[in-house]
């Protein structure tokens, strides 16, 4: 495939390009919002070169917006859809921090709990699991993830990270990091017995009738069906930010906007299938302050309050894609954004999606 896509011209021409996109609104009349968002939406494809993206829209706890936009392909063959894959990354966060709310139900773990009860190499650390949660740990990623092919096990992992562990107990302030979930999968395997991917399969994938994204296994056959970009172009494959098994619990998942809406919605509508009421609501409140204006890291989620009202959120973002979760918890109104741009603008999407629906007053 050459390093530039040959659809970069279809990027730039919205009519052409518009007649390929798919809607499930389209099979009847679609709101005119609708048609403001699916317009706006592919200008915003064009004009920043993102050759496929998927958007996704809750209003009041129920999906009322999905389509894909772009190719696969550079024979413009295989149209984007909502079920098209694409590395998630960091939205894995708020499946793993569910596990842990899971098992703290359960009364497996406490919150307050020190890692070292549940990871060996890491006994002497008095780091809580709500401070990994929170990002409060102390911890920084200085272990960076490889390919399975180099064969570094998760045991080398953690003690990797053991090395990098503080000893001192005192409360740290807020250093965004993959490791602290990373570390949080450890624990979900320890607890319960289970390997990270399967427990959330079976407790989280299942009952939100999740079929087709997953947690990349080490096989070829589990990427994602999207080619990661920047500025329009494919990155080669040794500059692409490798699948590591032990990052699974922090970027690993790999997913589409269909199944991603399946899981938001009942984590809108506090479905007990998932969690109970309680842990859905503790999840939400602020608990340590970021370093990123009013915002406050919750338990998984980021929460602050905007004009429209309280926001929970988490992006992700590895070389080559950007993707988005942003909801208003309160109205259960939601955005699903997956894309496989380093340029995709998120937050500018995002802003706008809010205020066309708020405009024409579904929101």
């Amino acid at each position: 495939m050459n390093t530039e896509y040959a659809f970069g011209y279809i990027c730039r021409n919205f009519t052409i390009s518009t007649l390929f996109i798919f809607s499930v609104n389209a099979i009847s009349g679609e709101p005119d919002s609708h048609k403001e968002l699916t317009q706006y939406l592919d200008e915003v494809r064009g004009e920043s070169a993102i050759p496929a993206m998927a958007v996704e829209v809750i209003t009041a706890g129920k999906v009322s917006y999905i389509e894909g936009f772009g190719y696969l392909d550079e024979k413009l063959t295989k149209p984007t859809t909502d079920k098209t894959l694409f590395r998630a990354a960091s939205i894995s966060k708020l499946f793993t921090a569910q596990a842990i709310m899971k098992l703290v139900e359960r009364r497996k773990l406490s919150l307050d709990d020190e890692v070292g009860l549940y990871i060996p190499q890491l006994e002497k650390s008095q780091i809580t699991i709500k401070q990994l949660l929170t990002h409060s740990s102390g911890l920084t990623d200085v272990i960076r993830p490889v390919s399975v092919k180099q064969g570094r096990s998760l045991k080398r992992y953690l003690e990797l990270v053991r090395g990098a562990v503080p000893e001192e107990s005192e409360s740290h302030s807020f250093v965004f990091s993959d490791t602290n979930y990373n570390l949080l999968g450890e624990i979900i395997l320890s607890v319960s017995g289970q390997r990270y991917d399967a427990f959330i399969y079976d407790n989280i994938f299942k009952p939100a009738k999740i079929r087709k994204s997953h947690f990349y296994d080490g096989s070829n056959e589990n990427f994602a069906e999207t080619h990661p970009t920047y500025r329009g172009k494919l990155i080669d494959k040794l500059e692409q930010r490798p699948y590591d098994l032990a990052f699974n619990p922090s970027e690993g998942l790999i997913a589409n906007v269909y199944d991603l809406s399946q899981w938001l919605t009942l984590t809108l509508n506090h479905a007990p299938v998932i969690l109970d009421k309680q842990s859905f609501d503790a999840m939400l409140v602020p608990q340590v302050k970021t370093t990123w204006g009013e915002i406050y890291m919750a338990l998984g989620w980021q929460v602050y309050e905007n004009e429209y009202g309280k926001v929970a959120r988490h992006p992700g973002s590895v070389r080559g894609y950007k993707s988005l979760v942003l909801t208003y918890p309160d109205s259960k109104n939601a955005i699903i954004i997956l894309s496989n741009s380093s340029d995709t603008p998120r937050w500018e999407i995002a802003k706008s999606i809010t205020e066309i629906l708020n405009k024409t007053g579904e929101w």
